[in-house]
């Protein structure tokens, strides 16, 4: 056979397999894939969604499959061209699709997602106190997995609206890594810790702390509380004086004592009249003496005397009381139910009703009216507040 013979014949045969619709040397007619996500950066825990909508694929083929491989050890089919993928832990995935036609052509489209880790939270911080402590909150340790920045926030209290937003738990009390706080009152404490890192990652902790009452010994001590007021009155004249007495004790006891000078000769002519008076409004009593001479000895001053016992119950013995602050357990303690007689304004009066004339002489009195002393003394259990150790 000559050579043009055998050219000839391999042309031919190339032209039968070709006409006969044989695949296997051309191969199938393939897809155009195409890939694009919503966001190829975000957080640990977010979700990407992936859309392969714009594939194509040649004429009288159809795509039929979706393969989806997002670079963190998980695939999944689809035969719609929209997919979601959460991505749980950070780090930086070679996400792709592979599309598929209906005459076994594929082709394959990719793209890379950012994923950011959330920073971690150290948070070193007592879980009890008690009132008037100072404690310390440090979130100092705190870090960022990739190395990032970090900025802190504190709400330092849930209970308080210090921005006066309406809303407690958003406060910006603190930015730096540690807060101090002095603790006023028990009960449980609340608030937060907020760690944003470079990239806008957030992480927020609760803390709690529960603060507890202290406890104190009460002993109760005696004092006696004076007063004195002097003064002159002529006949019809009247002297008032108020005052709030042991304001910072319990009142058990009063003794008023109005002591006039004598007039010349006492014996010879009647004594002036005085009249002692008391009004404690806030206890509902009032009360009122006149001035007398002893009858056993008539050269003695003229007095008038006031004088309550028992106004509120002595307590006995030592005492235990838990409470937040010792102001606190002494206002307690002074405003107890059936213990507070006396307290409030006292007002005392001095009342001239008769000054009799110096001198048996008519129209003629070189002394009109009368001095006068008037003393008061006050029992008061005050008490004594120390804090026991527990």
């Amino acid at each position: 056979m000559t050579k043009g013979v055998r050219s000839m014949l391999a042309c031919f045969l190339l032209a039968s397999l070709l006409l006969s619709g044989c695949t296997s040397v051309i191969g199938p007619p393939e897809p155009t894939a195409k890939l694009s996500v919503d966001v190829d950066s975000i957080h640990a825990g977010e979700s990407v969604n992936f859309d392969a909508r714009g594939s194509s694929t040649q004429d009288a083929t159809v795509i039929v499959e979706f393969l989806w491989d997002f670079g963190d050890g998980v695939t999944h089919t689809t035969t719609q061209g929209l997919t979601t993928h959460v991505y749980a832990e950070l780090g930086t995935y070679e996400a792709s699709v592979q599309v598929s036609n209906d005459q076994g052509g594929t082709d394959l489209a990719r793209w890379t997602i950012h994923v950011n880790g959330y920073p971690f939270v150290s948070l070193e911080m007592p879980t009890t106190a008690k009132v008037g402590d100072t404690v310390t909150l440090d979130a100092s340790s705190s870090d960022d997995p990739e190395g990032g920045a970090l900025d802190f926030t504190w709400d330092i209290n849930w209970s308080a609206d210090s921005d006066l937003d309406g809303d407690t738990g958003n406060d910006v009390d603190s930015t730096e890594t540690s807060v101090s706080l002095l603790l006023n009152s028990s009960g449980s404490r609340s608030g937060s810790v907020t760690v944003t890192d470079d990239r806008g990652a957030s992480i927020t902790r609760q803390w709690t702390i529960d603060v507890f009452t202290r406890t104190w010994k009460v002993v109760w001590e005696e004092r006696r509380i004076n007063f004195s007021w002097s003064g002159y009155l002529k006949q019809g004249d009247t002297w008032a004086e108020s005052h709030v007495p042991g304001t910072d004790g319990r009142l058990l006891s009063v003794n008023a004592t109005l002591t006039l000078e004598r007039d010349l000769l006492p014996t010879m002519w009647p004594e002036d009249n005085f009249t002692l008076g008391i009004a404690v409004p806030d206890s509902s009593w009032s009360e009122e003496a006149q001035t007398e001479t002893a009858q056993e000895d008539p050269s003695k001053p003229t007095t008038a005397y006031i004088e309550r016992e028992g106004m509120n119950p002595r307590p006995v013995g030592e005492q235990v009381y838990d409470a937040d602050h010792a102001d606190d357990l002494r206002e307690q303690l002074l405003s107890e139910v059936g213990a507070r007689f006396g307290q409030g304004e006292w007002v005392w009066s001095v009342r001239a009703d008769e000054a009799e004339p110096d001198f048996l002489i008519d129209g003629i009195d070189p002394d009109e009216g009368n001095d006068w002393d008037l003393t008061v003394e006050f029992i008061v259990l005050v008490p004594r507040v120390s804090e026991l150790s527990v």
